[in-house]
Parts: C-alpha cells; structure tokens; sequence
C-alpha cells in the first residue's frame, strides 16, 4: 500500500517550516514515525495508560516512544543487512537469509500492527525475565554480526546509525541495543514453546487429512426464517432500545472470513458506512487499439512474424514454443504481479496473506536457511553481563573479526566467467536470418494464419504508448492545478478558515475527456466493499504498482487529488475524489422501524429452529429418508453434491491459498458448526440447525459416504506422509497452536485487550 503521506511527499516545499519542528523527535526515521505520531494520541493527555497487564502498563507516550523505537530498528536491521549482501554479491557469492530472528518489519505493516507488536514483545521479554532468560551483549553482537552476513565492521555500524540521525549517532546506540535486546528476549521466551507448537499427534494428522478427504452428500429440507417473521410479537421499548444499543456501532451486511471463506454475517448493524464519489477519465486499450488497427502495414506484420516465429508461431508438436494466442494478451508495458514473500522482511516466515492467518509476537524467529558459510554461533559466557560499559559494549566483538570474516568463502557461487565475449549486435540479430537447415526441420504457423493476431497486438501496442502519452499529459496538468489548491486547503483548515472551492479544471473532467478521445465516467457514493467489485477500485496507482484505488480512496488520497491508476488490462484509471462522507450513527428514532424488523428476525430464527428441531426428531423416530417422511408437508427435500469439511478447492491458485471451509451445494453459508455436526451423524441419524446468517433452519440427514471408514483409514496410511495436503494443513495447525498460546499468554498476564483496543480505534481520540 502507498505511503499514507503521498499528499504531504509531493508538496515538500510547503512544509519546510514543519520539517524543522519534526527534527526535534528522537529519531528522524521517515514518514512511518510521522504515520504513528499521527495515530498516537494527537490532544490526548500523553500519561493516557493505553494498556495495562499484571506487573506492568504502558503510557500513550511510552507507546509512541517505544513504536518510534521499533521503527528505528526495523530501518537500521534493514539497511544492515542490506550492506552486508551488496558486499557478499560483490565477492561472488549468494546472500541467503541470516540464521538469526528477522526483525525488519514487513511493508505492509500498518501503525496498528507495530503498537499491537510493541505491546505484546513488552510482554513477552516481561515474562522471559521473570523465567531467569538473559541476553547479553555478546549474543546482541553475535545478532548484528549474522544479519550483515559477517561483512559491515563496528565503525561501518557508527556509520549506519549517525545516516539514520542525520550525522549525530549519540544515544542510539544505547536505543540500538535495549531495543534488540527486548526483542530478543521476548522471541527467545516465545521460542521455548516451540516444541509444543510444532508438535502435531498422528490422531490430529488423521483428523486433518479426513476433513480434507471424506466426502458425504446430505438430504435436506429446509425452513426459511421469514415464515416465522409474522409470528413475533413487537418487544417492549427497553428490549428494543438495548437492541439497538448492541448493534448501533456496526455496519450490517459486511461478510465475516470464516476457516478461508466468506460468509454473510448473522448480526445486524444500524451505522451508516463511510461512503466516496469518485470521477475518473477512463482510457480504454481496447477501443484505441481500433483507431491503430488500419494503421498496421503489412511490412510491420512480416516483421514482427519473421523476429518472432521461432517463439511464437511454431507448429504444435514441433517446439516447447508451439503457437499460442495467449501470448497476444499481455499488457506490453504491464508489470509482473508482485509477490510478497513475507519470508523476505515479515515478522514470520510461515505466514501468506491468503493462508490462515495468526498475529505472531513481534519479532518471533523464522525458520530461514542459514547461508553455507555460517557458523555456529558459540555460546556466551556465563559471567558476560549486560551491564557492560556503553563504550565497551560497542565495540561489537562480532565485527571485530571483520579481516578474518572478509576472507572467509562466500555462500554461494563463484567468480563470474569473463573469458566469453560479449554477443555482438550483428550476432543478437541473427534470429531474423532464417537458418535454412533449421527451417527445414521445423514447421511455422503460416503467416495468413496469424496475420489478423498479429495486426491486433502490433495496434494494441501502438495503443499502449499512445493513451500512456496522453493520460500522463493530463495527468501533469491536472497535479499542476491541485498543487496550489492542496496547499490552500491545507492553510485553510490550520487556520480554521473555510474550505476554498476546487478549480474548474479539477472538477470538469468531461471536457478533458472529449478533447482527447477518452471517456469520462462517475461513480454514486459508494461503500469501501461496493468499491472493490468496481473496474476503478481495483486498479492500482501507476507509480507504486501497490496501492489499490480502494485503498488511496479511503486512506490518503484528498479531495479532487488526481491519482493515475491501471489495471491489469492496461487500462487507465485518471481519478479524483469529488465526495467523502463519513460514517454516522443514526438515531435511535430514525432507524426504529430498521432496529425492530431486525430483531423480529432474530427472534424468527428461533421459532424457524425449534419447528426444524421438531421435525427431526421426527423423522428419526419414523426411521425413513426425509423424501419419504415429508411427503405431503409444505418443505422439499434436496440432496446436495459430496462434499467435505475442508477444501483446497479446483485451480492451482485455490489450492496455494489453503484449506478453505467446503461447500455443501445447493445449500448456502453452511458455516463452521454446520461442518462439524454433517460429519459426526451416524447412520439414520437426524440433525437440525440453522445456516450461519440465520436464515435457513436445515433437517439433515446423510444420504451417502463416498468412501467408508475402513477404506479412508487404508488411504491415509497410504498417502499420510507424502499428500499435497500435508504440509500445508501442519502449517495451519501450528498457527493455530500458535495464535492459542498467545491468547493464554495475555491471560495469564491480565492484559486488558479492551482498553487496549479502545485506544486503537481511529475514532479514540474523538471520544
């Protein structure tokens, strides 16, 4: 995700003077430290306890002192490591990811999740120090020294940390080290419990592997909820009041993710979402690509068709590179999709934004490969304490072995092989000259084949660079118009005056869109969700190749600022922000009759349960399928497809995402408990309960078993260790394991998770 300061990045000038408030802070560390004073407190009284916890608390200006810390460590880890690998390329070898805890936090790290971080790591070194762990300052050293991959000396560190100060390293070194030295603490006590969380039992691998693989089809009929709606009586006033009261603060109808898949929630919820309009000019690839179309001449398709045929157009069977239209479709200026390896600068290395999830202790240790030339690390000696001097205690011992370290081999590769010529230019050329013995041997797509194929990309390139030309064109002009207003509206508000109205230029985009050819398009107000199923929403900022439209609308992006996006298509997004309106809590009295049908649903739930309850009590009685036993009673009766508890689902990128809860078509939002009690039914047994959104009580009962218990037992013995499943389904389990130990942790220590997040939420300050 962009910067959430891009507005003030791009008007630097302007806010000189601010600059040179900010360089009073502690550490000047860029634009997060900005994000997090922003989002610390603001007029809060700074002795605010943000949180608290059996023998300890922490202040609002402790949090941001100690957030401001932890972003100081990140960058300076960063830039460390970073040094060390240029060095370690430079002699030939392959820097792999130190054998030490990774503590550079992840890109996509929000204020949130670092304060969330700097908490629970208190925590956790609170608790290592009460269990007699200690980290002296040999083993901080011996931490410096693996992550610049024995490359960066001890003056070369001095270095590091007076770039991060502007020149002036005083204190940071002893910021540098009680910082590492919490950190490591609190990963080392997580660590002890490893064994435990990466201990997985043969029952729980069988009791995995059978939620992916046994598979059952159901017979269900079920009872819609808005037959029973009529039937409830109105509540009383204070019954409908407290309804109201529970659910004022949530906005209905948002999905919950549940085991991977989406679900439609159960509660209700009376506030009213934040909302935006967005203009944009929309250039369109396809439709430009026909202006070029004609333009094509038959010289350029002979061209392209003689560079290209030996990778584009030989015959199926002929080549690995047989012709394929598919390779027509890329955008030809389009970048690759970027893959976030959180293996790469995350605080876990387990996690992928798709796999199930847990919030790991800042700092917990990542199972990365040490390179080849890493050495054990000896062990520190008993009596070496922490106490030692601060001038002592930089020497860093780990890199005083610096001439001893740049002698050692590098981890990997070698020195490169100068003795080949380069290719000449009349030698990278050569694939235009047909090699006739060549040609012989292999069979190309005719040219009259694919010449319509060719026409159309040589146009849509053409169009590429063309609406590129003309979008950044108006693009410029439009920034050059916001600048001075931005600037404006921000005097505007310091100074308390009213808002001054935007140009006309900002505004009237449609007459920029007929002057160029494209098309001017306007969105209603519009929810975040609503927003992401739109084209526009999903595009991203043509400068980062990160930030979603969705995201800049509701983060950063200011009124009537243009933003220039493009979506996979290579489509152009100009847009701006005309309208955002913020979320609001109704009245009671102007959402009553919403509040009271809402509750008369959820009362309807139950009467829909106990009727279904009823009937499967009956049904199992009467010992029949329920096609026979509700013949003649106003519910049909459906069998769905097999199904399981767990799936990978079809494609290769579902099953790169994890295990996902099944589905169990035709039914809708089975949900979780649904699962559990499907597979526990024995024969003819009857079940009732209700879908997860309440809207449905199912009657139950299996219809068939794809496989039988013995069969699934002989399968898994078969394929336990070696399933695609396997690891994937271990790795969730430990997460889980993992997020469990956690949550006894913070009970055991009493934190008050409530006040805590109270504090985190962005409207805090404003109550």
């Amino acid at each position: 995700m962009a910067h959430p300061f891009r507005y003030f990045r791009k008007h630097q000038k302007a806010f000189l003077a601010v600059a040179a408030i900010v360089a009073i802070f502690v550490f000047v560390i860029g634009d997060q430290i900005t994000a997090i004073i922003g989002q610390g407190g603001g007029g809060r009284d700074p002795n605010t306890e943000v949180a608290s916890w059996k023998g300890g608390e922490m202040s609002l200006m402790e949090l941001d002192i100690l957030t401001q810390r932890r972003y100081f460590i990140s960058q300076f880890l960063d830039r460390l490591r970073m040094t060390g690998a240029q060095r370690l390329i430079a002699e030939g070898g392959t820097p792999m990811m130190p054998s030490v805890p990774d503590f550079v936090l992840p890109e996509t790290s929000t204020p949130r999740d670092v304060q969330v971080g700097v908490v629970t790591t208190r925590i956790l070194a609170d608790q290592a120090k009460k269990a007699g762990i200690t980290i002296s300052d040999n083993v901080i050293n011996h931490f410096l020294k693996e992550t610049s991959f024995r490359r960066v000396s001890d003056d070369e560190i001095l270095v590091l940390l007076e770039g991060l100060r502007g020149g002036d390293s005083r204190g940071l070194e002893d910021q540098l080290f009680t910082g590492l030295r919490e950190l490591l603490l609190g990963n080392t006590y997580f660590g002890s419990f490893n064994a435990d969380i990466r201990t997985v039992l043969p029952e729980q691998r069988w009791e995995d592997w059978q939620r992916i693989n046994d598979r059952i089809s159901l017979e269900v009929a079920a009872v819609p909820v808005s037959d029973f709606v009529k039937e409830v009586a109105d509540p009383s006033p204070a019954e409908l009041l407290a309804f109201y009261e529970e659910y004022k603060d949530t906005v209905g109808h948002i999905p919950h993710l549940v085991l991977g898949a989406e679900l439609p929630s159960p509660d209700p919820g009376f506030k009213v979402p934040r909302r935006v309009k967005l203009n944009y000019l929309l250039g369109d690839v396809n439709a430009w690509s026909e202006k070029y179309r004609d333009s094509i001449t038959e010289e350029e398709i002979a061209d392209y068709y003689q560079r290209n045929k030996r990778t584009q157009f030989v015959k199926s069977g002929d080549s690995a590179a047989a012709f394929d239209e598919g390779l027509f479709d890329a955008d030809s200026e389009g970048e690759p999709p970027i893959s976030e390896d959180p293996a790469a600068g995350g605080e876990t290395s387990e996690n992928s934004e798709d796999s199930p999830q847990t919030e790991a202790p800042e700092g917990q240790e990542t199972s990365e490969t040490p390179a080849d030339d890493t050495e054990t690390p000896e062990t520190p000696a008993e009596d070496e304490s922490s106490s030692t001097s601060r001038a002592d205690q930089f020497r860093l011992a780990a890199f005083q072995e610096n001439e001893e370290a740049a002698g050692e081999p590098a981890s990997a590769g070698g020195e490169p092989d100068t003795e080949d010529e380069p290719a000449t230019e009349d030698q990278s050329d050569t694939e235009d000259e047909p090699d006739t013995e060549d040609d012989d041997k292999t069979q190309y797509v005719p040219l009259d084949e694919v010449r319509d194929t060719i026409r159309n990309k040589l146009a849509t390139d053409k169009a590429v660079v063309e609406l590129k030309k003309v979008v950044d064109r108006i693009y410029a002009e439009l920034d050059s118009e916001y600048n001075p207003y931005g600037l404006a509206v921000v005097t505007a508000r310091a100074e308390k005056k009213e808002i001054p109205a935007p140009p006309e230029k900002l505004t009237n985009l449609k007459e920029r869109a007929a002057e160029t050819g494209i098309t001017s398009e306007e969105t209603v107000l519009l929810t975040q969700r609503e927003l992401a199923d739109t084209f526009v929403g999903k595009a991203v900022d043509a400068q980062t190749q990160s930030e979603l439209v969705l995201q800049a609308a509701f983060d950063d992006l200011q009124l009537y600022e243009p933003m220039l996006a493009k979506d996979l298509d290579a489509n152009y997004y100009l847009v701006t922000k005309v309208e955002d309106v913020p979320e609001k809590v109704p009245a009671f009295d102007e959402v009553r009759s919403e509040v009271l049908q809402a509750w008369k649903v959820r009362e309807a739930a139950k009467l829909a349960l106990q009727r279904a309850e009823k009937l499967a009590a009956e049904a199992q009685k009467a010992g029949d399928t329920l096609g026979t036993f509700f013949i003649g009673k106003p519910y049909e009766v459906l069998t769905t497809d097999l199904f399981s508890w767990l799936t990978f689902g079809s494609t290769p990128a579902e099953m790169q995402r994890g295990p996902r809860l099944g589905d169990a078509p035709p039914l809708t939002a089975v949900g979780p408990d649904f699962m559990a009690k499907a597979f526990e039914l024995k024969e003819d047994e009857v079940a009732a309960m209700l879908n997860y959104d309440q809207t449905n009580a199912y009657i139950f009962r299996v219809d068939r078993r794809e496989s039988t218990p013995e069969e699934l037992k002989a399968l898994f013995l078969k394929e336990a260790n070696n399933w695609y499943g396997g690891r994937v389904m271990l790795m969730a389990r430990w997460q889980n394991q993992q997020r469990r130990l956690l949550e006894e942790l913070t009970d055991r220590v009493g934190l008050d998770l409530e006040k805590f997040e109270e504090f985190l939420r962005p409207d805090a300050e404003e109550k």
